[in-house]
């Protein structure tokens, strides 16, 4: 297995430092998209490593080697991952898989709450439920299958915004409805369950969804200075009372307000292509990497799986292979037939 086994690994780091600065350079669409394909990549990638080097760890037990045909044996004296670093993996892909499957769990039973207590309200027209309460506040929260999703308004902040801005809210809350940002999300957040070095990731994503529901709200105001103008107001009439949502409710008026509000007084994001360039390479780069350990990886079972001719050790009493006796022993192979003894066909004898 060559170095290249670890490339993924080398990958998701760089990666983990750039995610930032990919965000909030590239245009929020774009951005969301390219950074969870790229993540999800990586960790996956990542995860493949681990199992192909645990592999030959795991290969080497008798028991696991007996649903097989390969040699445990030969397959020891072959394998050149370091036991220690096959342990490691072994480990590692435990302890991934865990957090992986919490942070699934987690993200699905908030939705199942959220979208529960969402119908048992009340909604108008176009999903929108209004509660009575005056801390400001407003969120989305996705609906399953079929079920568009609803958007929550409190009173409270509905009086803290004029018409205009009011439109921009549920603009923003709907595009977050309709373009399933939870999923992007909650793809963020298991992918950095799977790949700890791309931990950025999840807020970069938070935060450029963000920025796509507020260029849709722009959009459909058309006035981008307005729809600063909300955000600023929602964060001010919220800045005592912001609570914490989840990935299953996606909050106005919350997330790097100042970057959000400067994007939207500037022009609209224009194309960075040598940036998606740089993504796609790190995409590729991790998977021809990942295909190339697969292939080491059947090789070298294959090859532990070969027959070499079979010999009888004399002394031991057994058959076993030439390949075998050398790695057991570790000291070179002298064959001949010793006094009595008559050699088969296709076999030696050994001494």
């Amino acid at each position: 297995m060559r170095i290249v086994v670890y490339l993924p690994f080398v990958v998701s780091a760089l990666l983990g430092l750039a995610i930032p600065r990919f965000g909030r350079r590239l245009a929020p669409a774009t951005a969301t998209r390219l950074l969870v394909v790229a993540g999800v990549a990586c960790a996956a990638s990542s995860v493949l490593t681990l199992v192909f080097l645990a592999s030959t760890y795991l290969g080497q037990v008798p028991l696991v080697a007996s649903f097989g045909d390969w040699s445990a044996g030969l397959l020891e004296a072959l394998d050149p991952v370091p036991r220690p670093a096959a342990q490691l993996a072994l480990l590692a892909l435990a302890v991934v898989g865990a957090l992986a499957v919490r942070t699934a769990t987690r993200q699905v039973l908030t939705w199942r709450r959220a979208s529960r207590a969402c119908r048992r309200a009340s909604a108008a027209s176009g999903g929108l439920v209004v509660v009575d309460n005056p801390v400001p506040h407003a969120y989305a929260v996705p609906g399953g299958f079929g079920d568009p999703g609803r958007v929550v308004v409190t009173t409270g902040i509905l009086r803290a915004l004029d018409a205009d801005e009011r439109r921009v809210l549920l603009a923003h809350e709907r595009a977050h409805l309709r373009h399933r940002h939870h999923l992007y999300r909650t793809a963020a957040a298991v992918a950095a369950a799977l790949n700890p070095l791309l931990a950025s990731l999840p807020r970069a994503v938070e935060y450029t969804t963000e920025r796509w529901a507020d260029e849709r709200a722009a959009e459909e105001v058309g006035d981008r200075k307005v729809a600063a103008r909300a955000i600023v107001k929602a964060a001010l009439a919220g800045g005592g009372h912001r609570r914490r949502t989840g990935l299953a409710a996606l909050a106005f008026g919350h997330g790097d307000v100042l970057p959000r509000v400067n994007h939207l007084l500037t022009a609209p994001p224009r194309r960075r292509p040598l940036t998606v360039a740089a993504l796609i390479v790190a995409v590729a780069a991790c998977l021809v990497a990942t295909n190339e350990s697969r292939t080491d990886t059947e090789s070298l079972f294959e090859e532990a799986e070969s027959s070499p001719p079979v010999v009888h050790v004399v002394d031991g009493g057994r058959h076993t292979s030439v390949a075998e006796v050398s790695a057991l022993r570790g000291t070179p192979l002298r064959t001949g037939c010793p006094a009595g003894a008559q050699a088969a066909a296709g076999r030696l004898c050994v001494r």
